[in-house]
């Protein structure tokens, strides 16, 4: 029989005042999307409750379902669960959980209050997405009649007899012009998915059971498959590749805590959004942004926590910190470090087998989490040029040294650098890889936290091991000539605008030391503002010599290099000339290239070395002694480049410039 608007009696919701909806709509939900799991919520306590009071009812028919209709603009919640008479309604739907206005947000604002499944304030969120809402429900109680609910969003609602022939009830909602979203499928089953997955009730839409009924962490773990926790991943976050591995949490006390933390694959060098820690209250999913309660390392994993009395606001999306959050948190971390301890001791082969995978996740923790840093930092493996992976203090003991601290030696990668890995190897000298972008801070952690021991890279200007300190430490008045002249020709042809800056003070200290210089070099000189400004290669060589080789040194010390010319005996004479950089300025630059992304700016400031021994560099010395100016310019900017290949990947103009070069070198061979 079709219901008239005669028919509906009127009547006031039981609050204090009429702004209760706005506040519920703007205030109390930020998430429009979670409507849909609260009236869920409540059909999945319907059918609980008729579970336990109805020893007449078949569990195997319990259920809900979901229908739309797009005609009509509505979003049906079906249960066959206890069902309402028109009194419970009024007791649960008009007093709107017991509280008016004032006291309702006094109660809530502050204080933990779960919800999940109460007829009343969660039936309520239906309101930010809705024009308007009813209610057809029977109870299953002997010779209850049908009792119908209407309410447009304002303090007045409406009731009648109702239509419903089965037991259950049915909340229809009338969604507003801004909310025709939630009448796709694809919207409604992802709304599913997301927060009623593991309702332990069918939930049904379009005739398909839409929702896992059972989360795994439920269960005991040694009930668990290998094949079951793999299947459940799947599932869960629509992967096809199988995790790593994962940590099966289950503790009940001092608090009650389940999940499943899965290590999956990470393919980027640090993608802290490839993870998804979901955590769920009573199965219902709460939220997947838990920085108050995982801590962000852990949010590289993906998995699910369930934890029923964890402390949350009432809309459920913000955690509080509190001393059990604070508890649960490290539990957590103690647990993840725990399962990777007894992974490294008890089965080697296969920790170092997924590390590729997994050291992004460990190293960031180390690195942000000082309990996991006390817990996993003995556990950072490196794979070495002896072929097989190292901890920190393997290698200490492989490769004893009477250093304090002790020099760990690392290169970049294995195909890069070969040069440097090659004269390191050929002195029987271990060096690990290093190819993580977190490895700079992790060095910098694990020098300050007392380890005694200092990362070199292998083309640092701290690695002693690339020249040979014996020859270079025997000076004649040859060698340093030669030296100087090369350390100059490089200096010159590898810098622009090279000039000696002094303040006012260092300037008249440097008069008051060589009082002579300051007509020697005022043709070589200029001033501006409290600076003197000498260009040092300028100097003619008899003003050179008047001026004297000390004063001549100073003047260079004060003169900035972008690309500094050393001239040294390398280990190998077929080396020409090696670029190295201070290990502590390139570290500090690498770190801020994450942000800055300046590749360049890390590579404009240098040393190269260059080879006392190399007969290219000797070629250089006699082009430059016959004035063969363009020759000498050739031979050094090449020279610098082919260094510089083992630093940098070039550009295609760059590329195209060094075989230019290379065309025009093997010219001068011929």
């Amino acid at each position: 029989m079709a219901r008239t608007k005669a028919d509906l009696k009127s009547g006031k919701l039981s609050i204090h005042t009429e702004n209760i909806f706005p506040i519920i709509k703007k205030w109390l939900y930020s998430e429009h999307d979670i409507f849909l799991r609260e009236l869920i919520s409540n059909a999945i306590d319907a059918l609980n409750k008729r579970k336990a009071a109805d020893p007449d009812v078949d569990e195997k028919t319990l259920k809900i379902e979901i229908k739309v209709n797009k005609k009509k603009k509505t979003l049906q919640v079906i249960d066959n669960g206890i069902g309402m008479t028109a009194s419970e309604i009024k007791k649960y739907i008009n007093q709107i959980a017991f509280s008016g206005a004032e006291d309702f947000i006094e109660k809530f604002k502050d204080k933990q209050s779960n919800i999940i499944g109460h007829f009343g304030l969660g039936f309520y969120s239906s309101f930010m997405v809705a024009q308007k809402v009813t209610i057809d429900s029977l109870s299953y109680k002997a010779n209850s009649k049908p009792a119908f609910w209407e309410c447009e969003g304002e303090a007045e609602y409406k009731s009648d007899a109702g239509i419903q022939s089965k037991v259950g009830t049915t909340v229809t909602v009338h969604l507003n012009k801004d909310s025709h979203e939630y009448l796709e499928e694809s919207k409604v089953k992802e709304l599913i998915e997301k927060y009623s997955n593991f309702m332990p009730f069918p939930i049904e839409f379009n005739k398909e059971v839409v929702n896992q009924k059972e989360a795994l962490w439920l269960r005991k773990p040694k009930d668990v498959t290998d094949e079951e926790y793999k299947e459940f991943y799947k599932k869960l976050f629509h992967d096809w590749e199988d995790p790593l591995f994962w940590i099966h949490l289950n503790v009940d006390f001092p608090f009650n805590l389940k999940g499943i933390l899965y290590f999956p694959k990470i393919k980027s060098q640090l993608d802290i959004n490839a993870g998804k820690v979901k955590l769920y209250c009573n199965n219902v999913f709460v939220a997947d942004d838990l920085k108050g309660i995982i801590p962000e390392f852990l949010l590289l994993l993906r998995g699910g926590v369930d934890i029923p009395e964890i402390p949350l606001n009432v809309s459920r999306s913000f955690l509080q910190h509190d001393k059990q959050v604070m508890k649960i948190s490290q539990y957590i971390i103690k647990k993840v470090a725990d399962s990777l301890k007894n992974i490294f001791q008890e089965d080697r082969k296969k920790y170092e087998a997924f590390w590729g995978d997994i050291d992004q996740f460990i190293k960031y923790g180390i690195l942000t989490d000082e309990k996991f840093n006390e817990a996993m930092r003995e556990y950072i493996i490196f794979k070495s040029t002896q072929g097989d992976f190292v901890t920190i203090k393997e290698y200490c003991e492989r490769n004893k040294t009477k250093d304090k601290p002790q020099k760990i030696y690392y290169a970049p990668g294995e195909d890069t650098q070969v040069t440097y890995l090659n004269m390191m190897k050929e002195q029987g000298i271990e060096v690990i890889y290093s190819s993580s972008v977190l490895d700079n801070h992790l060095f910098q952690n694990l020098e300050m936290k007392g380890w005694d021991v200092t990362f070199v890279r292998i083309d640092s200007e701290i690695n002693e091991n690339l020249v040979d300190k014996d020859k270079t430490e025997i000076v004649d008045a040859e060698n340093k000539t030669f030296s100087e002249k090369i350390k100059e020709i490089f200096n010159k042809t590898l810098n622009t605008n090279i000039e000696a800056s002094f303040n006012k003070d260092n300037y008249a200290e440097f008069i008051k030391k060589y009082p002579e210089s300051i007509s020697i070099l005022a043709p070589f000189s200029r001033t501006k503002d409290d600076f003197t400004y000498i260009k040092p290669y300028d100097i003619t060589p008899a003003a050179r010599e008047k001026l004297g080789e000390k004063a001549f040194e100073s003047v260079l010390e004060k003169t900035h290099f972008e690309v500094q010319a050393e001239v040294k005996h390398l280990k190998s004479k077929d080396i020409p000339a090696m670029i190295v950089f201070n290990e502590f300025m390139r570290r500090f630059q690498e770190m801020n290239f994450l942000e800055r992304q300046a590749e360049n700016d890390m590579l404009k400031n240098h040393t190269i070395i260059v080879n006392m021994e190399n007969d290219t560099i000797k070629k250089i010395l006699t082009f430059s002694g016959k004035g063969k100016n363009e020759e000498v310019e050739l031979l050094v900017k090449f020279v610098h480049e082919l260094a510089l290949l083992e630093q940098k990947r070039f550009s295609g103009k760059e590329l195209q410039a060094f075989i230019e070069k290379s065309n025009k070198v093997l010219k001068l061979i011929g």
